[in-house]
């Protein structure tokens, strides 16, 4: 990195820039209309992503089964090297930030083979070109995703609003100024890293979309502070193994979402208390619908993966590229 960057100032910023992205898209939701039409009738959908794309599929076959759709979250690489039976009906949504990446295009090639009813949402200056591209955000200069993931959680929430007319879509024009409490808050979570050490291990827990939050923020906070393990949970899947491995003093983050999944993870909490771990949590989108929380939820966890890795003195930017071994890691394989 030039030595005039201030580390993580990328990440920041297009952290703080996400109401504004997210009005931009709101304003056009056509071409979601557009790409929707393409979908209208399939029997099933599958919602194909890599990373952070991946939790976007996650928390957007949510949406889509609440407006009626019969709707899976599948990851690149398992769609592409062990796919499903696809039928005639069936339909494709990929999720690819740069569209650049090995597995995502082979998904979409596969499929495409087969099918016409799929559908792209990728970020501006993206290669893949096509009636059924959308785009998001401009290309993001951190490698650690923000508003490319929350654009793209807004992009699919149009695309089931289109196919299905949902109850929650008076909501969708409420999640800019959403987004910017959320932004807003960043010194209330900034003062709850310092409290807390984030070292070794973090987890995150969440239930039913808030899953897809779960598992975005132990990626973030990766991603940007390297020196920090984290592990993303499912609210059950905790109780099931990983809770004894948790020592006493460990953070552990829970998506405190409304919604069915609400009771367990208070559950999960009083189990965590009793062990003497460090819970954290951030004010849910409490009366916002389930399926659209994570849009809102995940920006907490954006901020506490930006704090920590200036507690830690970690470059958010860097990815690591500017250390030897790691970028000649990175040279074995291609993404």
């Amino acid at each position: 990195m030039p030595e005039e960057h201030e580390p993580g100032s990328f990440l920041k910023a297009t952290l703080a820039s996400q109401p504004r992205e997210l009005e931009r898209i709101l304003a056009d939701g056509e071409s979601a209309a557009q790409a929707a039409k393409r979908l209208a009738g399939c029997s099933r959908v599958f919602l194909v992503g890599t990373g952070t794309s991946y939790h976007g599929a996650l928390a957007g076959q949510y949406m889509l089964r609440s407006a009626g759709v019969d709707a899976w979250a599948v990851r690149a690489f398992e769609f592409s090297m062990y796919p499903p039976r696809i039928r005639d009906d069936d339909g494709l949504i990929l999720l690819s930030h740069r569209g650049t990446k090995r597995y995502s295009q082979e998904a979409l090639d596969l499929f495409a083979k087969r099918n016409d009813r799929w559908t792209v949402i990728t970020g501006m200056g993206s290669p893949l070109e096509g009636p059924g591209v959308v785009r998001t955000v401009e290309q993001e200069r951190s490698p650690v995703h923000t508003a490319s993931h929350t654009g793209a959680l807004l992009r699919l929430a149009q695309v089931a609003a289109a196919l299905g007319r949902p109850s929650w879509m008076g909501q969708l024009a409420e999640l800019p100024d959403r987004v910017h409490q959320a932004v807003a808050d960043g010194d209330t979570v900034a003062a709850q890293t310092d409290e807390v050490e984030l070292r070794p291990v973090t987890h995150f827990v969440g239930g039913g979309p808030a899953r897809a939050t779960a598992y975005e923020g132990a990626l973030k906070l990766r991603e940007a502070s390297h020196l920090v393990s984290a592990e993303g949970h499912d609210v059950e899947g905790i109780l099931h193994g990983p809770l004894v491995s948790i020592q006493p003093g460990t953070p552990v983050v829970l998506i405190k979402q409304p919604g069915p999944s609400l009771q367990r993870i208070e559950e999960v909490e009083s189990a965590l208390r009793e062990i003497s771990a460090k819970v954290l949590s951030f004010p849910p989108a409490s009366d916002l619908d389930e399926v659209l929380a994570p849009i809102v939820n995940v920006v907490p966890l954006q901020w506490l993966a930006y704090h920590a890795s200036r507690k830690l003195g970690v470059d958010a930017d860097s990815f690591r590229r500017d250390e030897k071994e790691y970028a000649a890691a990175q040279s074995k394989f291609t993404l």
